[in-house]
């Protein structure tokens, strides 16, 4: 059947780069062109496409496959559905950026509606220019914001006036005013896509605040009534969510793609991902979604093609030098090298893609040459070439768990019992009061008591203005956990210079001291005792380390005493002694530092 097609040509001031990031966000696009709502079933046949999605579309009811978008940044992309019933067989839609000499940007645009029926070509003709008319006013108000730095009109119709300055007086009870205006102000005035998913770290890059002083508003914006606290499962290559959870406690010990056709062990480190989204009681949020892919949910993926039966697909590689990726939909990768003097060409094959013997070896490609890339595979595909770095904005589960007030505020947000997710690395404290058994003989319950609860406000108070979270109190010990074993570090320093006060004040405090010790490294977390906890090797070594110190001292691996005297954290006066530790439980010796503060 003969194709019916329409083009189209926008000329915008914004440069192809700034262009990009919005015309590719097509769930927005399709938002502010008035297209439906879609719904997706998973697909598992020989096709390329792994969804079937059903929406409504110049009237009519239709479902279609949604082949993976192809892709080349930041020149062109292109949209192709089979349909399964309607008036169309298939519709394509391609974008090329076309750069202009004074900075500017020609947007051309081609739609192409292949018709079920030759009957309906007339129909189709005036539906492809009226499709174009709208998606050519979309481009130019993007564009406009571009230029401005100012997004067009929201319309926050649902919000709870009330309800918002509840909650936004609660909020400025425990964090800057700065952030909570301009989180209750997103709240109220964002559109429906910028606040249905809410990533503090991205939202810190744009506001050039830290990242966990908007992470730590943003879970205390929960505890107000302003967002609610979702954790999304991220597919390791996509880098997409393949799905969301009210808690925790709802996660399993594997995830999959749709998409990539992977199947992954969840970890805390990269797997989880937590977002918020606005209160109900406050406003009411459109979460489509009105499109499942679109470059601009993969950032990281600079080129996507198809790769047809028995065909190969081109892959235009990047101008910048560095170390990519080329990953096919499966699980196939293979390290790609972008380097000056390299062939302008090169085929990724069958046996490159899958080598007997051991992981495959990189392929060298000059910059902006052409990967072709063979299906190694029986049906249709697709391919990408990734980043292999680039600036994660994800707020990770690994992160969230060690903030000051997650363990307070969601202390009922807990793993399901006997589940075990990796950490790949966190920085366990654990502190120990001397003398305090004595005590209890010589001064009675009530004052060893009061002793002991006292040193707890003095060493919680350091943990959690290091960034760190109280993990458990063990009669009268802590453990707690950081992100960063640094900052374990420094909130061991900051309480070795508090104890100095604390110990010259009252009747009984000079008879004590306090030992401590700081280990980073892999553990897996657990819900133990109806709470978060830690346990492995990582632990073990940070409980032995306290053990190590005398009191009034820490004990730290060498290599975590070397950091922080590079970061200029501590004075080399404070390493008091190098040593190395044969540990309980360890075969071999561990290099460590002693350190006391003073004299």
């Amino acid at each position: 059947m003969e194709a019916v097609s329409a083009e189209i040509a926008v000329t915008c001031r914004s440069a192809a780069r700034a262009l990009w990031g919005v015309l590719t966000d097509t769930e927005r696009l399709n938002r502010m062109v008035g297209m439906a709502k879609v719904t997706t079933e998973p697909l598992g046949d020989a096709s390329a496409a792994r969804h079937l999605v059903s929406t409504r579309l110049g009237g009519f009811s239709v479902k279609f496959e949604e082949l993976p978008f192809e892709w080349s940044y930041p020149e062109s992309y292109r949209i192709l559905r089979r349909m399964r019933n309607g008036p169309l067989q298939t519709l394509e839609m391609a974008y090329h950026l076309v750069p202009q000499p004074d900075g500017g940007t020609r947007v051309e645009i081609t739609l192409t509606l292949t018709p079920r029926y030759r009957i309906l070509s007339p129909f189709l003709g005036l539906m492809a220019d009226r499709t174009l008319a709208g998606f050519r006013t979309a481009i130019l108000a993007l564009d406009e914001e571009l230029v401005s730095g100012r997004k067009g009109p929201s319309r926050p119709d649902l919000v709870n006036e009330e309800a918002l300055t509840r909650a936004t007086k609660a909020l400025r009870e425990s964090e800057p005013a700065p952030v909570v205006e301009r989180l209750t102000a997103l709240v109220h005035n964002g559109d429906d896509v910028d606040i249905g998913r809410i990533r503090p770290f991205a939202l810190a890059d744009e506001w050039a605040l830290d990242r966990r002083e908007v992470l730590r508003a943003c879970l205390s914006a929960v505890r107000a009534g302003l967002l609610d606290l979702h954790w999304e499962v991220v597919c390791p290559s996509c880098r997409t969510a393949t799905v969301a959870l009210p808690s925790l406690a709802s996660l399993a010990e594997h995830g999959a793609c749709q998409l990539c056709e992977i199947a992954f062990a969840i970890d805390l480190d990269e797997a989880v991902e937590a977002t918020f989204t606005p209160s109900r009681a406050i406003r009411a949020v459109d979460l489509g979604p009105y499109c499942i892919g679109g470059p601009a949910r993969t950032p990281h993926v600079l080129a996507q093609a198809i790769l047809p039966l028995s065909g190969e697909a081109r892959l235009k590689a990047p101008p910048e030098p560095g170390h990519y990726r080329l990953f096919l939909r499966g699980g196939r990768a293979l390290p790609i090298e972008i380097v000056e003097g390299a062939a302008p060409e090169q085929r990724a094959t069958r046996a490159m893609l899958a080598p007997a013997d051991g992981p495959p070896e990189p392929l060298f490609l000059a910059p902006s040459g052409t990967l072709l890339v063979e299906n190694p595979g029986d049906g249709e595909s697709h391919a990408k070439l990734e980043r292999v770095t680039w600036s994660d904005q994800a707020a990770k589960a690994r992160v969230v768990m060690t903030m000051p007030g997650f363990r307070r505020d969601f202390s009922g947000d807990i793993l399901r019992p006997g589940m075990a997710l990796k950490v790949a690395r966190v920085g366990i404290f654990f502190s120990d009061l001397t003398g305090s058994t004595q005590l209890y003989t010589d001064a009675g319950d009530a004052a060893a008591f009061k002793l002991v609860h006292d040193h707890f406000d003095i060493v919680i108070a350091s943990i959690e203005k290091s960034g760190g979270s109280l993990v458990k109190t063990i009669g009268d010990a802590v453990m707690a956990a950081f992100a960063d074993d640094l900052d374990g570090l420094l909130a061991s320093i900051a309480i070795l210079h508090a104890f100095e006060d604390f110990r010259v004040q009252g009747e009984h405090r000079g008879r004590t001291h306090i030992k401590l010790g700081v280990y980073g490294g892999p553990c897996y977390a657990v819900t133990a005792n109806e709470v978060l906890d830690y346990f492995g090797q990582t632990v073990n070594l940070s409980a032995r380390l306290q053990a190590e110190a005398h009191p009034g001292e820490l004990v730290v691996p060498a290599e975590l005493c070397d950091r922080a005297l590079a970061a200029r954290a501590i004075p080399a006066s404070f390493v008091r002694e190098r040593y190395e530790a044969r540990l309980k439980g360890v075969t071999n010796p561990l290099a460590v530092a002693r350190i006391k503060v003073g004299k």
